[in-house]
């Protein structure tokens, strides 16, 4: 239920995100919600890593896996939400950063769907086909595509804050 709440907020900045390279909105106001889902993922990654840790009365077990790729998610939002405050046009180190994601999110994907998770697979790979667009767009530098990709990216936020919604509310049809 946890990766559920966070990935309705993954969903919604993935949403303003698109919104935002389709160039409505500022990047200091974008920043702050990129600095926030950062640091949600951030602690929900914390909390899997070291989860043999007392909570609400019960021993938790530390997943490793699955707090690295969390990981992956948390660093985005964090370079992304300090490059707004910054202003910083060249994004092309966060664009091969990106290409880097792609490579971990397709085995990534392989293994969920091998755990019998297809909804959360899909996702996956859903994910790394979107952040391989973010290397085309920014670590290439090929702005021809970012109204295409804006758009894709705004899609990808609605269909992973429905999953993270039917997820962290107890309907995925895929748990556990």
């Amino acid at each position: 239920m946890i990766l559920g709440m966070g990935l309705i907020y993954v969903g919604m900045v993935l949403v303003v995100n698109g919104i935002w390279l389709l160039g409505i909105g500022n990047n200091r106001d974008v920043s702050i919600f990129n600095l926030f889902v950062g640091a949600l993922l951030f602690i929900i990654a914390i909390w899997w890593a070291f989860g043999e840790l007392w909570a609400f009365g019960e021993y938790q077990s530390g997943d490793a896996f699955v707090a690295a790729g969390t990981l992956l998610f948390s660093f985005t939002y964090l370079w992304i939400g300090i490059n707004a405050i910054r202003d910083i046009g060249d994004q092309r180190s966060f664009g091969w950063y990106c290409i880097l994601v792609t490579v971990i999110a397709v085995p990534t994907g392989y293994l969920v769907f091998l755990d019998g998770d297809f909804g959360l697979a899909g996702l996956w790979w859903t994910w790394a086909v979107l952040w391989a667009t973010f290397w085309v767009l920014l670590g290439l530098e090929l702005d021809e595509y970012t109204e295409p990709i804006a758009w894709f990216t705004t899609v990808v936020g609605i269909v992973t804050g429905v999953a993270g919604y039917m997820m962290a509310a107890g309907f995925w049809p895929w748990a556990a």
